[in-house]
């Protein structure tokens, strides 16, 4: 998908009426654009472009008031997200009554996403501006629109799909369990919840550990070790000391085998 940042030239038939040749079915804009005459106009824009996006004029009936295009969307099969999606139509009501007497709402197009709090967009509005885009956060939880205004969901355009901001997943540290508690205690990966996310998986051992060092314990268990013989692998190595699953082995051991855990070497001492 291409960002749009700039207004829909001269003969772009999904932002033109029908009854000029295009393929819209949305009223003339105000004031009416002299190439694109569906804008100014939330409506007539956010249409166009979803289906601009999509490729083929294929829901041409998003064209009633802006904040009825949840009902609309489902009425067509679209599915609607409570957060924003790449290509998708934002939807806001506008008063309380979705009937347009306190307000039609408004609608936009999610061109771009940022973070969980910030999306850039593309636009149009009636009576006012042909064609804008603005970067919105979501610090007033309306989408940076005033307090008049309800943001509703976002209208995912079948095109791209549910595309939305997912937040990176930390990376679990590798190494040695007795190590990774000794650069806790030496401050490396914090306090509390900082400290969860970044041990990961190993938070609870390492805390476990932790809490031994710190109350002057030692391990319940001292740690073992396999010599890796020439020809073995994990899964060979598991069922001969009685793991469940190769895996819990690879991941024990993972600053000593690597990314890759087909490449365990003769010599080798793995822990279990």
């Amino acid at each position: 998908m291409n960002i749009r940042t700039s207004k829909p030239s001269n003969g772009n038939k999904f932002y033109i009426t029908k009854s000029r040749g295009g393929y819209s079915t949305c009223i003339q804009g105000k004031p009416a654009d002299a190439s694109c005459n569906v804008l100014s106009n939330c409506v007539g824009y956010a249409c166009g472009r979803f289906n601009e996006i999509i490729g083929t004029m294929k829901y041409p009936s998003l064209n009633c008031n802006a904040e009825n295009f949840i009902e609309r969307a489902k009425g067509l099969g679209l599915t609607i997200s409570n957060v924003p999606t790449l290509g998708g139509i934002m939807v806001w009501q506008k008063g309380t009554t979705l009937n347009a007497s306190d307000g039609a709402g408004h609608v936009e197009v999610v061109e771009r996403i940022d973070s969980a709090n910030q999306i850039y967009t593309s636009a149009s509005n009636y009576g006012g501006t042909a064609f804008y885009n603005v970067l919105r956060n979501n610090n007033n939880r309306r989408w940076g629109l005033g307090s008049a205004y309800t943001f509703r969901g976002c209208i995912i355009n079948p095109a791209i799909g549910d595309v939305h901001y997912v937040a990176p997943q930390p990376s679990v540290p590798t190494g040695d369990i007795e190590q990774l508690a000794r650069d806790v205690i030496a401050g490396k990966y914090g306090n509390g919840n900082a400290r969860k996310q970044a041990l990961g998986s190993k938070y609870s051992e390492v805390q476990a550990r932790v809490n031994q060092i710190l109350a002057g314990s030692t391990p319940q268990t001292a740690t073992r070790y396999y010599v890796v013989q020439r020809g073995d692998t994990l899964s060979g190595i598991a069922k001969k000391l009685g793991i469940a699953d190769w895996h819990t082995l690879y991941n024990n051991n993972r600053d000593i085998i690597g990314n890759n855990p087909n490449l365990i070497r003769a010599n080798q001492k793995l822990r279990y």
